[in-house]
């Protein structure tokens, strides 16, 4: 399966050596990144403080569990202060998805 693009130095990431970040301040989310981890081949995203491993976000179950992560702040009243950065995130994760499931599936 493909690699994924890291959004700070926009070199190839593995599934098991990159993260998923954000930051969330107060009720704000924002500033979604798929990078290596920190201090691997690129700075990441030092002002981010939430971490998930790629490897885990990027399988059926782990998507769900963080779209249902979303779904829940929002409902908590979070505000997402940029959807461009979310969408880049959901859309890398989504091709990779489809890819293993088409690999999977002999398409």
């Amino acid at each position: 399966m493909g690699s994924f693009i890291c959004d700070s130095c926009g070199r190839e990431v593995g599934l098991y050596d990159g993260i998923l970040s954000w930051y969330r301040e107060g009720r704000e989310l924002g500033n979604f990144a798929i990078t290596h981890r920190p201090g691997q081949y690129c700075l990441g995203q030092p002002n981010n403080n939430v971490y998930r491993d790629l490897f885990r976000v990027a399988s059926v179950k782990g998507y769900l569990a963080f779209v249902q992560y979303l779904i829940t702040r929002w409902s908590e009243g979070y505000i997402l202060k940029d959807f461009p950065s979310l969408q880049k995130t959901i859309a890398q994760i989504n091709s990779h998805i489809h890819e293993g499931i088409a690999n999977l599936l002999g398409e």
